[in-house]
């Protein structure tokens, strides 16, 4: 079992925190604040993070992104991989961790037979036009109808501004973990301090 897909079956709630640049300093103070795992845009100097923090690195990749040999035999250096379901087909023989992000005009027909390709689905569902709002009822239902249409778990991210004080209404939805972005902790080193710590407290208090 990968260590991502052990913290998906052990804990209540994991956070994985979406680095919006890909600095070693970063995940650091990630790590030290409550993260479980650390995702990073993209391949490049993604590596020199590995050495740095002691929880798992993932990639997450662009979802229109073309991919070669080269780039899926890269990945297998990484603990888990985020990508669009168009591209689930490239990552049949991976060994890491696959998570398959839904995107925005998803069907819950494309959730059918994943379940032997991917081990976590990345619930993306919101618009790019609709991000940056507060988490509404209508948000909630839609993630319950993704959540007990696969057996997989489901991981949120914070398109919706998800507040620590939500992040038991989403478990109670039954969520798994949250990727948690710049959107919820800021831009800078003091507010991603201050802000995910907030969401650990409130993830270990579930």
């Amino acid at each position: 079992m990968t260590r991502l897909k052990k913290l998906l079956s052990e804990k209540p709630m994991t956070l994985i925190v979406q680095l919006w640049e890909t600095n070693p300093q970063l995940a650091e103070i990630a790590e030290q604040n409550g993260a479980d795992a650390i995702l990073v845009n993209g391949l490049e100097g993604a590596d020199e993070i590995l050495g740095r923090v002691s929880i798992p690195v993932g990639v997450n990749l662009n979802p229109d992104e073309k991919l070669n040999k080269k780039t899926v035999a890269a990945l297998s250096d990484f603990d888990f991989v985020n990508f669009g379901l168009k591209q689930v087909e490239n990552f049949k023989d991976i060994k890491i961790t696959r998570l398959a992000a839904l995107g925005g005009e998803f069907s819950f027909d494309s959730l059918m037979g994943l379940d032997d390709k991917v081990e976590a689905i990345d619930a993306a569902i919101v618009p790019v036009t609709d991000r940056l709002k507060n988490l509404e009822i209508g948000d909630l239902q839609n993630y319950i109808s993704v959540i007990i249409s696969s057996s997989l778990p489901v991981l949120i991210p914070t398109d919706r501004m998800i507040k620590p004080s939500e992040v038991s209404i989403v478990w109670d939805a039954g969520a798994k973990g949250l990727i948690l972005t710049s959107r919820v902790l800021g831009e800078t080193t003091k507010s991603l301090e201050r802000n995910l710590k907030e969401y650990r407290i409130a993830a270990d208090d579930l």
